[in-house]
Formats: C-alpha cells, sequence, structure tokens
C-alpha cells in the first residue's frame, strides 16, 4: 500500500527506474519521467519511448520500481499491464496532455503495488519491507 509518505516523495523524485525481466529471466531497465499515482494500491506511467520493457510486460508482468533522493529511497513492487486503448489508456493520455501537450503518448502502464521495501542505505532499514 502507498503511504501518504511515500506518495509524497513519488511526487518529488523526477525521474525513476523501473526494472523488468523477460521469461528468460534477462533484466531491463528504463527511465520514466510521466508518473502518476491513481490510489493506494495503482501506479500509471506513460508509454512513449519502450520497446524491451513493453516486450519483458508482455512475457511476465513483474516489475521494480525505484526511487531515490537525497540519500533516500523506496522501491516499489508489482505487476504491471500495458494499455494501447480503452479506459485506462484514454484516462493515461488526458492527464498527462494537460500537464506535457506535445508528449507523445503510445500507451499507459498500469502497475498494481504488491510490496514496497526500503531502499535507504541505511543498516536497519536497507531492504526492510514497509
Amino acid at each position: 500500500m502507498i503511504t501518504t509518505e511515500i506518495k509524497t516523495f513519488f511526487e518529488q523524485v523526477p525521474i525513476m527506474a523501473l526494472a523488468t525481466v523477460n521469461k528468460k529471466g534477462i533484466p531491463n531497465v528504463s527511465a520514466i519521467a510521466s508518473k502518476k499515482i491513481i490510489d493506494k494500491n495503482t501506479i500509471w506511467t506513460i508509454d512513449t519511448f519502450h520497446k524491451k520493457t513493453l516486450e519483458n510486460i508482455e512475457q511476465n508482468g513483474n516489475i521494480a520500481l525505484a526511487m531515490w533522493k537525497d540519500g533516500i529511497g523506496y522501491q516499489i513492487k508489482g505487476k504491471a499491464k500495458h494499455y494501447t486503448e480503452g479506459e485506462i489508456y484514454e484516462k493515461g493520455k488526458t492527464w498527462i496532455l494537460r500537464l506535457k501537450p506535445q508528449k507523445i503518448v503510445k500507451g499507459v502502464i498500469e502497475i498494481k503495488v504488491s510490496e514496497i521495501f526500503y531502499l535507504t542505505p541505511d543498516y536497519k532499514l536497507a531492504g526492510e519491507k514497509i
């Protein structure tokens, strides 16, 4: 569950790392900047440049999102699904085009959060589940 503290932190971090893995276990990481928390269990990110990320989501929806700033960090794990039509796509496209009218929107990636961990380099916190 995304807490108020994590939501506030999320909104302050401009670029995050989105990790995926294919069916052979080969990882991929991409940078994301167009992202939004929808509710306590859901995050959207806009697909503009993704290629391997989308292939991996299609093969294996497991993802990890890493964000850090000023020595504090969090890792969010979950299941992702890519939308190129329908309600989620239309709502995501409308949201991002209000903020960035020139943005190319190929799709919306919806992440259903399953776990959140500290990524903070601290002997007590590092790797601890929230």
